[in-house]
């Protein structure tokens, strides 16, 4: 078996979340002030520990919806685990009386609702990885083949029981030293194992552009993927794949581990995170 060549990434990114927990049949759980001042203790605590940058929380009779920051090692799963987990446990010791009342066991449904957002809506980066060949100077039918667009890509890519997640990222990906490696012979082949890729490891590629020195993506994940294996599955596969099929290339171009070991991720979403914070200020 190969072993990668990529172990540890560096990266830049700014990674918000919109997520939205509600109570079992929609019961008025954290009407009272107690309620809800324990909702706030408990946020604080997990994130302190866990490393999670709270930018906004709402509480209101019966849901929690909250904006959430988080590291590209970071998955949404994972902060739900934590999150509704410690929530529930101290809710259910504290206000068992409450829980009884109401007749659950329990303080959340089943489930939750996620999706990102960022400094820009997903139609502003769609534009922005489309006008990538046209940005560098590159112009002509040729330019064709360095970008793509799956026709057939429907949101939310994947279904999940008893939750809803939209999570997409505009990934970025760069050469070594910005080598002037890719050309259009290459990105179509590229593309095509860019996508085997991601249905191996849980994220669907909605568009791409691919310039000498960089690559482009806008996907969709699942929850349980972190940004940061994300990348590291890009690069580590893709690396292999360049050797296989272009070593002339890379011995020419003296560019053998094809990519910096780094990449920037953002995400965006329909609203930026702007206007997540209006909506959850009003």
């Amino acid at each position: 078996m190969t072993q990668a060549h990529f172990k540890s990434l560096e990266a830049a990114y700014q990674l918000h979340f919109y997520l939205a927990f509600k109570t079992p049949y929609l019961r008025p759980l954290l009407k009272g002030k107690r309620e809800r001042i324990l909702i706030g203790t408990v946020l604080d605590e997990v994130c302190a520990r866990q490393q999670y940058h709270m930018l906004y929380s709402d509480v209101s009779d019966n849901y929690l919806r909250m904006l959430l920051s988080l590291k590209p090692e970071q998955s949404i799963s994972q902060a739900v685990k934590y999150l509704k987990g410690n929530l529930s446990v101290n809710f259910g010791r504290t206000f068992r009386l409450e829980l009884e009342q109401q007749r659950t066991k329990t303080l959340w449904a089943k489930g939750y609702f996620a999706r990102s957002s960022g400094k820009v809506n997903l139609e502003a980066a769609r534009n922005y990885v489309e006008a990538q060949t046209t940005h560098h100077g590159y112009k002509g039918e040729w330019t064709k083949s360095l970008k793509y667009r799956d026709p057939d890509f429907r949101s939310p890519a994947f279904s999940l029981p008893h939750s809803v997640c939209m999570l997409d990222y505009h990934l970025v990906l760069v050469t070594k030293f910005r080598a002037q490696l890719f050309d259009e012979a290459m990105a179509p082949g590229l593309f095509k194992y860019v996508l085997t890729i991601g249905r191996k490891h849980g994220f669907a590629v909605e568009r791409m552009s691919l310039l000498p020195d960089h690559l482009h993506l806008l996907i969709q994940a699942i929850p349980g993927l972190s940004i940061y294996e994300c990348a590291l599955a890009l690069l580590n596969n893709s690396q292999r794949w360049m050797e296989k099929h272009y070593w002339g290339a890379l011995k020419q171009m003296d560019a053998w581990d094809v990519w910096q070991p780094s990449f920037y991720a953002g995400t965006v979403g329909e609203y930026t995170t702007a206007q997540v914070k209006s909506f959850l200020g009003s």
